[in-house]
């Protein structure tokens, strides 16, 4: 069965009742404006009655369509409304409202009901919300004038039925929060990210088999490759932005995904807001990268933040493109494509045998994260990072390609736009090769560029280091001194040229070889300075991590781990 969950970006208000009484009764009949898109007969006006009232509650349903029905029928969907109303009542609406924030307050029409309306849509759709009801007629002549979600006939007796109008009243919510109390209005990525993940929350994914958490993944495994924060409607949407609201809140809590809610904020920014306010030393680009990871490997033995915390999702497995090299002694393929921002990527290589030399271009001045999982042949396997160097190029050499090692699986995300999401996107043409050489020392000095330079120029460094460590040599003396008094701004992998990045690669070399062995002072964030605070952060765990929950190093400096760092500059 296809279903998606529509947001309509219209227009919407509350309803003309009065402020003593909300004079209304079982019976009642009046005309309520619908989206002729949805509506299967493509209405935009129908005639409504009222079918139940509860405390939160009104409930209607299309005229037309109840009257066609037999009366062995209308029984049974009066029952199932009888029920959906007290799932409401008593499920819904307070946990929604407990967590997340209130529905929206109405200039037109104060009513404390939520109004919610049945007739019958497409079958995809199984309910849809139109901000244009939030308005008066004066300012969008087809508002309705109330709080009030539609939803589809076709699922009334349906048990996703609770989790469909938990999620359009979450939208309700939204609203409220974003529009009526901050002024902006949520980026839709996001704004679809926590409705879906209403069912999940209010506990109707319990259930695995039959449930939203079953179709969102079923959309997701289907077009895994789509952008998470690009919006077009289509199923896979649901299932991307549903999946990685699963991964956020296993790893990071609820409290998130309402914290960046309540916040002024919209989109990635609104989540980054929320993580650093929880506590956690992270932002939303790595979270999405070791999302890309755990959708792949989703195995918490590499990491604990490479899998699901779900039991319904520690099974899910997405399948990556798989790309043969020729068995030959100079075997080799290249691979273009195209991609868009926020969007995951997997490409899996195997054949060919010998010393395998893999290059990952990229367009200039694009941001992106290359992670890949090498695997060998024994079933083991480990998630390493491809470094840019300065020509926007990332390389790796890989001895006993199909003898040791079995496969290697690069998974590479384009990271550049932050926000400003709210329709189609624009894609970007990419490349990566892969070959296999013969001689690989001779290739590997036909290759060998700036970066490579200055790693021999590390070893021959550390070499100097032992010799004065046997001198008998103050560590400090022999490391260099700090030429800076603290570091005063984050910093983050990927950062270039930066005196900050410098003053804290001559602090990590200080700390000397089992924090820094490589002891670069390149003013560059790349991998190595990253594994270097990874140590740095573990070594000093009791201080940095614990009290952050953590126990595992980020490679991010963040404020907890900049005012340790400092004090010790300082000191």
């Amino acid at each position: 069965m296809k279903m998606r969950f529509k947001l309509l970006l219209g227009f919407s208000l509350a309803l003309l009742i009065p402020f003593s009484g909300e004079a209304f009764s079982v019976g009642d009949r009046e005309d309520f404006f619908i989206e002729k898109s949805y509506d299967l007969q493509a209405r935009e006006k129908i005639d409504v009655e009222l079918k139940r009232i509860t405390n939160k509650a009104y409930f209607y349903v299309d005229v037309e369509w109840w009257d066609n029905l037999s009366e062995e029928k209308k029984a049974s969907k009066e029952q199932e409304i009888y029920r959906l109303g007290s799932e409401f009542e008593y499920n819904i609406y307070d946990k929604i409202t407990s967590k997340f924030g209130a529905k929206p307050s109405h200039e037109v029409t104060p009513s404390d009901r939520i109004f919610v309306l049945f007739h019958p849509m497409h079958k995809n759709a199984g309910g849809y919300y139109r901000t244009g009801d939030q308005y008066s007629k004066f300012q969008y002549s087809r508002s309705n004038e109330r709080n009030i979600v539609y939803l589809n006939t076709s699922y009334i007796v349906d048990p996703i039925m609770p989790g469909l109008l938990g999620h359009e009243f979450m939208h309700l919510v939204t609203f409220a929060e974003k529009t009526e109390k901050h002024g902006v209005q949520e980026e839709i990525w996001l704004n679809e990210l926590r409705a879906e993940h209403m069912p999940t929350f209010l506990g109707y994914d319990d259930e695995y088999e039959g449930s939203n958490l079953e179709r969102g993944v079923n959309y997701f495994l289907r077009d895994p490759d789509i952008s998470l924060t690009e919006w077009t409607g289509q199923n896979a949407d649901y299932g991307t932005v549903n999946l990685f609201g699963q991964y956020l809140v296993d790893h990071y809590g609820e409290a998130v995904l309402s914290r960046s809610l309540q916040s002024g904020l919209v989109g990635i920014p609104s989540i980054d807001y929320a993580l650093n306010k929880e506590g956690y030393d992270v932002t939303f680009s790595e979270v999405f990268t070791d999302w890309t990871i755990a959708v792949y490997v989703n195995d918490c033995s590499l990491g604990e933040r490479y899998c699901y915390k779900n039991e319904h999702l520690k099974n899910l497995q997405i399948s990556p493109t798989i790309n043969l090299l020729p068995f030959t002694e100079q075997g080799s393929l290249s691979v273009d494509y195209r991609t868009k921002n926020w969007a995951g990527n997997w490409y899996r290589i195997i054949g060919g045998k010998g010393t395998l030399y893999l290059q990952f271009e990229s367009p200039e001045g694009k941001r992106f994260e290359v992670p890949y999982v090498l695997c060998q042949k024994n079933g083991e396997c480990e998630v390493l990072f491809l470094d840019f160097d300065e020509d926007e190029k990332r390389e790796v050499f890989i001895d006993g390609f199909n003898s040791k090692y079995e496969s290697i699986t690069l998974i590479p995300t384009m990271q550049q736009k932050f926000q400003g999401f709210n329709g189609a996107e624009s894609s970007h043409l990419l490349r990566w090769e892969a070959s296999i050489k013969n001689d690989i020392e001779e290739e590997k000095e036909e290759v060998l560029d700036l970066r490579l330079i200055l790693e021999r120029l590390a070893s021959i460094e550390k070499r100097i280091i032992d010799l004065r460590n046997r001198l008998g040599r103050d560590l400090q003396h022999q490391m260099g001194t700090v030429s800076c008094t603290s570091i005063d701004k984050d910093l983050r992998y990927g950062i270039k040229n930066s005196a900050s990045v410098r003053c804290l690669q001559e602090f990590l070399k200080g700390q000397g070889k089992d924090v820094y062995p490589e002891g670069l002072v390149t003013g560059n964030f790349l991998e190595m300075t990253k594994r270097a605070v990874i140590r740095f952060q573990e070594k000093h765990k009791e201080d940095i991590l614990s009290p952050l929950g953590l126990s595992r190093g980020t490679g991010y400096v963040g404020s907890r781990t900049r005012a340790f760092l400092n004090s010790l500059i300082e000191s």
